[in-house]
């Protein structure tokens, strides 16, 4: 009869390591869209136009109050993977970065960066944070930014976006 040998405790840690490695390294690309747009990503390999696509960051008709749900919806779709639900920095594809997702609840910093700082972070990117600007509009990336805004406590009192 013959037997296997049985993997030692050390060499099934590295394998959830390197799995669990592998699965966040994975949802970071995914959840930040990697390099490809929206439209891009439902078009290839299909023979529609990208008129006859559907695009879910398509700028809302109405008010003040589509905008700014719009700016939840996309943070919820786009940041949450990083900055976790509540804005603080704590979303579990942030646990791997280096530095940390910023914290936008934190006022004492948030609150001293300008609107265009923070606009230029959001089209851009910075550091790990990938740039938003091929995906999503400019009145996008200003109702992001003033959901990112209401976040900030002590609540941040300067001009809105």
């Amino acid at each position: 009869m013959t037997t296997t040998p049985r993997a030692s405790g050390r060499t099934v840690a590295a394998i959830v390591i390197a799995v669990a490695l592998f699965t966040m390294a994975n949802a970071l690309v995914s959840g930040c869209g990697g390099n490809k747009s929206a439209e891009q990503s439902t078009t290839e390999g299909t023979n529609t136009t990208p008129s006859q696509t559907s695009t879910e960051t398509t700028p809302p008709a109405g008010g003040t109050a589509a905008v700014e749900m719009d700016g939840a919806k996309i943070y919820a779709d786009k940041c949450v993977l990083c900055h976790g639900p509540g804005g603080k920095g704590d979303g579990p594809g942030g646990a791997a970065l280096n530095p940390k997702p910023r914290d936008h609840t934190d006022g004492a910093y948030m609150n001293t960066r300008t609107n265009e700082q923070l606009e230029e972070v959001i089209s851009n990117g910075k550091g790990a944070m990938p740039s938003w600007k091929s995906q999503l509009t400019p009145d996008q990336i200003k109702a992001v930014l003033k959901h990112v805004r209401s976040l900030a406590q002590p609540p941040y009192t300067g001009p809105q976006p």
